[in-house]
């Protein structure tokens, strides 16, 4: 499996070869779009209107999201590896959430 620098990296070659759009406003407007198709995926978990929820197609949309999340990241140089280490796991390490102090309570 490909490290996510790579990964990102393989993303921008593909997507460049394949002639697609770069500019950072309407990849924002794409990857809204995805996120939308995944929310209507998810719909089918309990709407009684669509058909049976895919477990293959979320992922179908995931990926789409994924992707065009890593070419935003990419047209403004963001390694999304590093910046996910720093936001995540460094400086959101050092906050008090809420969320997990209920959990250590109801243990």
């Amino acid at each position: 499996m490909a490290e996510l620098k790579e990964l990102q990296t393989r993303i921008v070659n593909t997507r460049q070869e394949r002639g697609f759009v770069t500019d950072p406003l309407k990849l924002q407007i794409m990857l809204t779009e995805e996120v939308g198709e995944i929310s209507a995926e998810l719909k089918r978990l309990w709407s009684k209107n669509y058909d049976d929820f895919s477990k293959e197609r979320v992922a179908s949309e995931i990926a789409d999201t994924f992707v065009l999340l890593s070419a935003l990241a990419s047209e403004f140089d963001i390694d999304l590896e590093s910046a996910v280490e720093t936001k995540f796991f460094k400086s959101d390490s050092q906050r008090t959430w809420v969320s997990a102090e209920a959990v250590d309570h109801e243990s």
